[in-house]
């Protein structure tokens, strides 16, 4: 027979156990603004579980550049590689769920776009705005969120052109591949769907469904670039 001390016990343990699942997980936030890009305006919610959610705004598109494909919004969910989300919330902390000044100050630093970082959880919560910041831990964020959006972006593209132009692909996943080697272009698995659907393509080019291959490769090597 049990005692009671121990049932008590046990039932306080699943309680508590309990109530850490129905904890929603922590999340950072990510507010990109510029109307010179493409897309001009996104957000970026990831929450420390790994998946996530991307919007973008649509935009006016320049009647001058008669080769811009439309410049349609995007709404949809991500997922994020577990070092990725570990080093995110990481640097969250560090930087004390960004409760700082992230804006560097200085006044001679170009336009790069209106940001704000913003952290939610149990633990605490907080944000911040800026242009530019020389913290390194907060540059790298910005790095990391900003490869995430233009793979999505690059992934919208290469869609649209998917069933509309097969013949501009080569030159999309060229452009593609040399962002994924640059860094500029980071969880490449959130557009693994329309990858493989240009491989299994017959109508597109061999030379498309190589480079198209080789960033597969890519995500199956967990993000290693190789040429």
């Amino acid at each position: 027979m049990r005692a009671a001390g121990a049932t008590v016990s046990t039932g306080l343990a699943l309680l508590l156990c309990v109530a850490a699942q129905a904890q929603p997980p922590a999340t950072v936030t990510f507010h990109f603004d510029d109307p010179r890009m493409q897309p001009a305006k996104y957000t970026i919610t990831l929450h420390e579980d790994g998946t996530g959610h991307f919007h973008a705004e649509g935009g006016s598109t320049s009647p001058d550049d008669t080769a811009a494909l439309p410049s349609e919004g995007q709404d949809r969910p991500i997922q994020a590689t577990a070092g990725t989300v570990e080093h995110i919330f990481t640097v969250a902390r560090a930087k004390k769920f960004f409760n700082m000044a992230c804006e560097n100050g200085d006044a001679h630093v170009s336009f790069t776009g209106k940001k704000e970082l913003g952290y939610q959880g149990t633990d605490g919560h907080g944000g911040c705005f800026y242009n530019y910041s020389k913290d390194p831990k907060i540059e790298w964020l910005t790095t990391e969120m900003q490869g995430i959006a233009a793979t999505l972006e690059e992934g919208r593209r290469l869609e649209i052109e998917h069933e509309h132009g097969r013949l501009s692909l080569d030159a999309e996943l060229e452009t593609l591949e040399n962002m994924a080697q640059n860094g500029q272009a980071l969880e490449l698995g959130n557009i693994a769907q329309t990858l493989l659907a240009i491989v299994k393509d017959d109508a597109v080019m061999q030379r498309a469904q190589k480079r198209a291959r080789h960033l597969l490769a890519i995500i199956d090597a967990g993000g290693v670039v190789t040429k």
